[in-house]
């Protein structure tokens, strides 16, 4: 059963059981753009903060609700590197009303597109003007090796679980840290 938007924000609302806030993407014809976007996360490895921070955000002990929190204000703070601010606002906003209106599936479509067409290229950019190299040839690889294994097998559905959840987290933390000292 997938959860609504509601019960991401109201935790714990009457009716069926699911786990606290775990996504299931129907991927179909986008597995392209989920291999480009999930390659990019390959960056991190690039950082002498990786190992830590992987390490503390995957590790620690934490309830679902807090994990699923996190990952949200990670999103918000993270985009706001694409479009400042209010448009990471924006973006989240509307993509809630698009979960609200025609389900989760659409908006999970819309954020993918976000990630594919805006984010993922604005992250490259960053660290080409930061002259991440070993980052940039990383990911390079990694979307190569992404897009063949797609290619070869298809994705059905991608479950955003807990774990992918902290994954994001980290690579939040990561990519806050590299921006903010030179690496």
């Amino acid at each position: 059963m997938q959860p609504s938007l509601a019960c991401a924000l109201a935790f714990g609302a009457d009716g069926p059981r699911v786990a606290m806030c775990v996504y299931d993407f129907r991927v179909g014809h986008t597995h392209p753009l989920l291999a480009f976007v999930g390659a990019h996360g390959v960056t991190d490895l690039a950082t002498r903060y990786w190992p830590p921070v992987y390490a503390v955000c995957c590790l620690t002990p934490l309830p679902s609700e807090l994990i699923t929190v996190l990952f949200i204000a990670a999103s918000l703070f993270h985009f706001a590197e694409d479009g400042g601010a209010n448009g990471s606002v924006a973006l989240h906003s509307f993509v809630g009303v698009v979960w609200l209106w025609l389900g989760s599936q659409r908006a999970l479509e819309l954020m993918l597109a976000y990630l594919a067409f805006v984010h993922t290229p604005a992250h490259y950019a960053r660290c080409y003007h930061r002259r991440r190299w070993c980052a940039l040839t990383l990911a390079g690889a990694a979307t190569a090796i992404a897009a063949a294994a797609v290619a070869a097998r298809p994705l059905g559905t991608v479950r955003v679980s807990h774990a992918v959840q902290r994954l994001v987290v980290a690579h939040v933390v990561c990519e806050w840290c590299a921006g903010t000292s030179v690496t």
